[in-house]
């Protein structure tokens, strides 16, 4: 299987075998262009990989994927596009797409499975948070895709619990104010420490300089880890999951892994202890292989 991954920077494409491995695999930077230089891109990508004529592709994208169709995506030029019809025409193969939230819950939820650290039919919910951010959630051996192709979009449920000076209508690419991906995504950190220091900063910097112990970039940690926090702890009440797993550019992750599961008693309802979090940095890699997972059922 022929898996590809268009996000926001870079597009990535690999073979991956049917047990999940990596047979072969490339990169390159998103074009500047529109939605015709994306499927070129992706389609040169992809044949660079010299595969065999017949072998379909699984593309992963930042988007809600419906009938094939990217109904919603912060990456404009796909948004509203028949992703899948233009992929099999540019690239002359049959091709198969995912939202990134249900390519990391799939990936993850296989692993685990296989590893007999979870059971097949337990729950597991996707948090995939990068420029944008996405959800899956993987039930009964399977990933749930509801009505419109939109389970565990969590990104644009509101912030739980704010704090007045949350209460900023901060907008969202969605067109709505005060989305949880206003404030969690990689964007949303950058935004909040320009906010208090009047520069701007990358989130892997941001992440970086709090590790080493910046008083200003440890603070704003702090308030997105809070916030992630609650939007967890929400995700429980709704899903009553059995692991939530974390992914993309999740800032510092394993601190992360190991400090929501204790906000979460002042948030939700029961004793949810039996909650696991699990953060990865994996990155597009869980994307490449949960997209070929979904493409090949079983």
């Amino acid at each position: 299987m022929i898996s590809l991954v268009l996000d926001h920077d870079r597009i990535d494409a690999a073979i991956i075998a049917d047990g999940g491995d990596f047979v072969s695999a490339t990169s390159v930077d998103a074009p500047q262009g529109g939605y015709r230089d994306w499927l070129i891109a992706a389609r040169d990508l992809v044949a660079s990989l010299d595969a065999p004529a017949s072998m379909p592709v699984a593309a992963a994208a930042p988007a809600i994927i419906e009938d094939g169709c990217a109904r919603f995506s912060a990456l404009v030029q796909l948004s509203g596009c028949d992703l899948r019809r233009d992929l099999q025409s540019t690239l002359g193969r049959e091709a198969h797409c995912f939202d990134f939230g249900d390519c990391l819950a799939a990936s993850q939820a296989r692993a685990m499975t296989a590893k007999e650290s979870i059971a097949a039919a337990e729950t597991v919910v996707a948090l995939w948070i990068g420029k944008s951010c996405h959800g899956g959630v993987w039930a009964n051996g399977d990933i749930m895709t509801g009505a419109h192709g939109a389970v565990g979009n969590w990104a644009h449920l509101q912030l739980p619990s704010p704090v007045p000076h949350e209460l900023d209508g901060r907008p969202c690419w969605c067109g709505r104010s005060g989305c949880l991906e206003a404030f969690l995504s990689t964007t949303g950190l950058e935004d909040d420490y320009q906010r208090v220091t009047g520069e701007h900063r990358d989130a892997a910097d941001i992440a970086s300089t709090a590790a080493a112990g910046d008083i200003v970039s440890e603070s704003i940690v702090q308030v997105y880890e809070d916030r992630l926090g609650r939007a967890t702890a929400t995700l429980i009440s709704l899903f009553d999951p059995h692991v939530i797993v974390l992914g993309g550019a999740v800032p510092l992750a394993k601190r992360m892994g190991e400090r929501l599961p204790r906000k979460w008693p002042g948030y939700v309802q029961v004793d949810r202890s039996r909650t696991r979090l699990v953060a990865t940095e994996a990155g597009a890699d869980l994307l490449l292989i949960g997209a070929a997972c979904l493409a090949r059922p079983g």
